[in-house]
This record gives structure tokens, C-alpha cells and sequence, in this order.
């Protein structure tokens, strides 16, 4: 009988590698504090004014958490989480990533970065830490600085609503006024005096005609 393997969901495999990576102390100690930096880096045509980028930081399990973990960088240029407090030795696990964007030639980076925090009794009897960033979940990646990417297409010859340039308004040509040079305006006055013209030049022509009919039949 085959028996059915489902797959592993990449967060609960993430818990299983941070709880059995390393071995862990059992016995407490003084705290240790772990800032985690944050860079974006653009390329491309970049718009002005600036964009602001979102960067989250998320536990995995019970991993502990800082004051705030949502980061704001706005252009390019680098921050740090606020610092995480460690009071207990261990493996803590993190996820990373930044929000996409909403300008119209943006094309933001949407890796995902896995964060393990290893939390040690150093030599002195206190606590130590090691972070270790990685872009797979199984964590077997080349270790890496966490940094967002973010790339702009090239702006169009046509100013766009989005880099805050309203184009220009087409102004239509005016039309053309029926006024002559003169500035008087023509009508259909013309052609009406001519009719009436040829109308009184065959009447004169038919009175001479008659005329000239009676003046023949007296002297018949």
C-alpha cells in the first residue's frame, strides 16, 4: 500500500531548523540586545520626490519581537529594526521582506529573507548573539546582508501623473471668423441683386418690343 507524503509547509520547516540547529543551554542569563540593519538600494530613473518603502519583520513561533516591526526608508539608504531583547539562550527565527510599492514604474524586490538569531552563553557567563541571513528556508544558502533591490523603468517622453508633471493642454485652433478683411460679413445679398437686375433688363427689353409692335401696326 503507497502511503501519501504531504508536503512540509516552509514556515513549520523553518521552526524544526532554528529548534535543532544548534544546541541549546537551558539555563538563563543576563540579556543581550540584536539590532537587524535593513538597506535599499534603486536603480534606474528613480522618481521624485522620493518613495518611503515598507520593510516587515515577522516571528516565527514565539520568537521574541521588537518595539516596532514595520521599517520605513524613504529613497535609498540604510535602517535597524529596534533592538530585540534576549534573555534566554536559544535559536530565534525571523522573516523579512518589503512591501511592494505602488508607483507605476516600480519594480520592487519581493525576496524574502530568513533570519536566525543564536542566542549562546559566551565566556564571561553573559549571553552572546549571531545572526545569520539567508534567502531559502532550509537556511542553507550563502549567508548575506538583507537588501531590497529596487529597479525604475525608464520615464516616458510624455510627462506621467506619477512623477507629479501634468502634461501640457493641446490648445485647438481657433476657427476662422466668416468676416471678410473689411470686417464686414458677407451674405447672399449679391446673388438676390443680380436676379432682380436681369429681371428688370427683360422687362425693359419686352416694353421696347411692344413698343415697337404698335408703332409698326399704325403705319399698316
Amino acid at each position: 500500500m503507497k502511503t501519501s507524503i504531504r508536503k512540509i509547509p516552509a514556515v513549520f520547516l523553518l521552526v524544526v531548523l532554528c529548534l535543532t540547529a544548534f544546541p541549546v543551554s537551558a539555563f538563563a542569563a543576563d540579556a543581550v540586545n540584536v539590532a537587524i540593519p535593513v538597506s535599499v538600494e534603486l536603480s534606474g530613473e528613480t522618481p521624485s520626490p522620493e518613495e518611503t518603502y515598507t520593510v516587515v519583520l515577522q516571528a516565527v513561533d514565539d520568537a521574541p519581537m521588537p518595539a516596532e516591526n514595520t521599517l520605513e526608508i524613504t529613497g535609498e539608504g540604510t535602517a535597524v529594526f529596534p533592538a530585540i531583547t534576549y534573555s534566554t539562550p536559544g535559536i530565534y527565527c525571523y522573516t523579512i521582506a518589503q512591501q511592494r510599492g505602488s508607483h507605476v514604474r516600480g519594480n520592487y524586490d519581493a525576496t524574502t529573507y530568513y533570519v536566525r538569531v543564536s542566542v549562546i552563553n559566551d565566556e564571561n557567563g553573559g549571553l552572546g548573539a549571531v545572526v545569520a541571513v539567508h534567502t531559502d528556508v532550509q537556511m542553507e544558502s550563502e549567508k548575506q546582508d538583507i537588501i531590497f533591490a529596487n529597479a525604475y523603468d525608464k520615464v516616458k517622453d510624455t510627462p506621467s501623473a506619477a512623477d507629479g508633471i501634468k502634461p501640457h493642454k493641446t490648445i485647438s485652433p481657433q476657427k476662422t471668423s466668416t468676416k471678410s478683411k473689411t470686417g464686414s460679413v458677407k451674405t447672399g445679398d449679391d446673388s438676390e441683386l443680380t436676379l432682380w437686375i436681369n429681371l428688370l433688363a427683360a422687362s425693359g427689353i419686352g416694353l421696347l418690343l411692344a413698343a415697337a409692335k404698335r408703332k409698326q401696326s399704325k403705319h399698316v
